[in-house]
């Protein structure tokens, strides 16, 4: 059975009938560990709201913690991957465009590898702070420092590059909390998480993705950042 999923144009990574001896898998798996962890910390929230939720399973996590949590995202096919999921835990599905959206008065928002491909990212992260309640908390998770160059192709017709996965944004520290700050959020934290070596050595090793191997990764990237996958920047939306 394939970890992908073909749905038009679209190539969808359904972790719910992946090979979990890939890296990709344990990659997943260690990126959701460590946010969970950095939302759990922030303090006390209920109410979740997930912008660009893909097939859910970080939703899937923080329902076992009881938390109320509406999931939304562009594609109903990414959706539709987790639906029995989210009747079980009580998980909120919606099939709607960010910018169409109309919420307000969540705990704490989490949006994960969605500004990287939006145009105008910073009018993104305000609108997102809109969905917050004052003091609300968000967590932004996009990919760390990309050679965007390295990664794209020449469309055939209109001979213009375009990245392969369609970003549009390299993000560096300085850059996504520069804008996070920008637009009213407090930056409370900025983390570079699961370490490319760090997931090589897992993966050829069959290591758990657990609190010990979270914290050889944050180790990890502390002496190699270079090698850091993604990074992850916690804001608190001030009143």
């Amino acid at each position: 059975m394939s970890d992908y999923i073909i749905d038009g144009d679209d190539r969808i990574y359904n972790i719910w009938q992946a090979d979990h001896s890939k890296r990709l898998y344990r990659n997943e798996l260690l990126r959701h560990h460590h946010l969970q962890r950095l939302l759990l910390k922030s303090g006390d929230f209920h109410s979740l709201l997930d912008i660009g939720c893909g097939t859910g399973y970080f939703d899937y996590l923080l329902a076992q913690n009881g938390k109320k949590i509406k999931a939304v995202d562009l594609s109903a096919k990414r959706l539709s991957l987790f639906a029995d999921i989210a009747r079980k835990f009580n998980i909120q599905q919606l099939n709607a465009d960010l910018f169409k959206l109309e919420e307000s008065g969540f705990d704490a928002l989490i949006s994960q590898e969605v500004l990287e491909h939006l145009q105008d990212y910073e009018a993104a992260l305000s609108k997102m702070k809109s969905f917050l309640k004052p003091d609300g908390i968000a967590l932004f998770c996009v990919p760390y420092n990309e050679n965007l160059n390295a990664k794209t192709v020449i469309d055939p017709q209109t001979q213009k590059k375009h990245h392969t996965s369609g970003h549009l944004h390299s993000f560096t520290k300085e850059k996504l909390s520069g804008s996070a700050a920008k637009i009213g959020f407090e930056v409370l934290g900025v983390h570079l998480i699961v370490n490319k070596r760090s997931v090589k050595h897992f993966t050829r090793l069959r290591l758990p993705i657990n609190s010990v191997t979270s914290f050889f990764d944050r180790l990890m990237n502390q002496l190699f950042p270079h090698k850091a996958a993604y990074l992850a920047v916690l804001c608190r939306n001030k009143a």
